[in-house]
């Protein structure tokens, strides 16, 4: 057991740069909007800003699209490794940039490398983890992306932008050391028809040679999932797989429409906004750390307490955090004395943090590679990221043009509203997956048995081509 462990932190690696990249804009917007960094030629208005950050997601959304074609042809591996090189690519750019524009295309370019990796990844953690400590593995994901975020709060402000960017030029060189010794996945390998590597694989994963089972279960599996076509008529018309797109996108959307990437993107602007009597750099220190507790919590009470409770929790918890923020604005916004809760604000943001962390932020993320069958897998994928992309570039890319036109409340009146709604929408849609392997959750969601499956998805294909097309 110790050896898939080891294998899910190698592979999670890869999540290590994506979270710099979200928490790279909340030390680095501050000083090139206001030039505080001397040796560095760039400078940012308030829109450049809101570009840097959001393009990001933008970038994402074509990563997305890229990894549903090759995932499939390259394998979850590989496609993991060609994103480190824009990644890196994205890194040297920052470091030399010497316009906006540098910055624009090295954001897009850290967002296409986001995007790959993001939906890579959840593929491939999802594929080799045994079903009793999938949640744990899969919540991983969102824990070192978390470090990664946390990195960048800690020592962004004590670092000039051109150093900081060559600081997190080790996130990427890491993954590829560490990771590129690593087992292909065995659902990959069996659906390539390579039955002897996917025993090695699960060998070697597993840290045992009893593995033929698992084998023989992952290759039934497989031929059920594929015994149908991989295209959106597939992941739209049957009921099962529906099912789990509707679900994946929602929640993409609560995950998005929380707060989550103003809070992270634009966490050090939002406290010097407070007054609070302690800096905004040290308030988002606080906030990293916390953050990066909170979801460790979560990654080990998953498959104990089960992803629908943690995520109803979660939002309820989520929407009262930001609803804290969005009372202590509004009364400045209506003049109101605020001197006496200039507390409230920080501790709604920390509070919101713990909130999320524990439900909304990992554990979307964890049901990509739980919720779809083989065949629709990285389709899938590629519509849930893209989703969550378009979500999160109209909040990253709003936030700073509502905030400062209407009022800082304002979001977090939204925020809190589609926290409350969230938790209506887990309540009575989102399944629960704890403690089923892959093959039982598609029988759940499909409503029978892998045989009768077999049989319905024939059927259903010849009616498709009779009828459709």
């Amino acid at each position: 057991m110790k050896k898939i462990y080891l294998a899910a932190v190698a592979g999670n690696l890869g999540m290590l740069t994506v979270g710099q990249y979200f928490g790279w804009t909340s030390p680095s917007l501050p000083i090139l909007m206001q030039g505080k960094d001397e040796t560095y030629p760039v400078r940012l208005t308030s829109e450049e800003a809101s570009w840097v950050a959001s393009l990001l997601m933008l970038g994402a959304m074509l990563g997305a699209i890229s990894c549903s074609f090759i995932v499939n042809v390259i394998g979850r591996k590989n496609s993991m490794l060609f994103a480190a090189v824009p990644s890196i690519i994205s890194w040297l750019m920052i470091a030399f940039a010497t316009s906006s524009w540098e910055l624009y295309i090295s954001r897009f370019l850290a967002g296409l490398s986001t995007g790959i990796t993001f939906s890579a990844t959840a593929i491939y953690i999802g594929e080799i983890s045994p079903a009793d400590i999938r949640g744990n593995l899969g919540s991983m994901f969102t824990v070192v992306s978390k470090i990664g975020t946390t990195l960048e709060y800690v020592i962004g402000p004590f670092l000039s932008v051109r150093n900081l960017a060559f600081v997190s030029l080790a996130g990427p060189c890491l993954f590829l050391v560490s990771f590129i010794w690593l087992p292909e996945s065995p659902y990959h390998l069996m659906r390539r028809n390579a039955r002897q590597k996917a025993i090695n694989s699960l060998v070697q994963l597993r840290g045992k040679n009893d593995v033929h089972k698992e084998a023989d279960d992952i290759e039934q599996s497989i031929k059920v999932d594929l015994a149908n076509d991989s295209g959106f008529r597939e992941l739209l018309c049957v009921p099962g797989n529906r099912k789990a797109l509707i679900t994946l996108i929602c929640l993409a959307a609560i995950h998005q429409m929380s707060g989550a990437q103003a809070v992270e993107q634009y966490a050090e602007l939002i406290f010097n906004q407070a007054n609070s009597n302690l800096e905004g750099k040290y308030l988002t220190m606080i906030l990293g750390a916390v953050q990066v507790i909170c979801t460790i919590v979560c990654m080990f009470i998953t498959d104990r307490s089960g992803r629908k409770s943690l995520l109803i929790i979660s939002a309820i918890g989520s929407a009262c955090s930001t609803a804290m923020v969005a009372i202590y604005f509004h009364l400045q916004h209506d003049y109101v004395d605020t001197s006496n809760l200039t507390w409230l604000p920080a501790v709604g943001v920390i509070m919101y943090v713990i909130m999320f962390s524990v439900g909304l932020s990992p554990l979307p993320t964890a049901l990509i590679g739980e919720l779809f069958p083989t065949n629709v897998k990285a389709l899938g994928s590629m519509v849930t990221v893209i989703s969550s992309g378009v979500f999160s570039f109209g909040v990253t890319k709003l936030y700073l043009v509502i905030a400062d036109n209407i009022g800082i409340h304002v979001p977090f009146w939204i925020f809190t509203a589609c926290s409350l709604a969230g938790a209506l929408f887990t309540f009575i849609y989102v399944p629960e997956t704890k403690g089923k392997t892959l093959e039982q959750i598609q029988e759940m969601l499909h409503g029978s048995s892998s045989v009768a499956k077999l049989e319905t998805r024939k059927s259903r294909k010849k009616y498709f081509r009779v009828g459709f097309f």
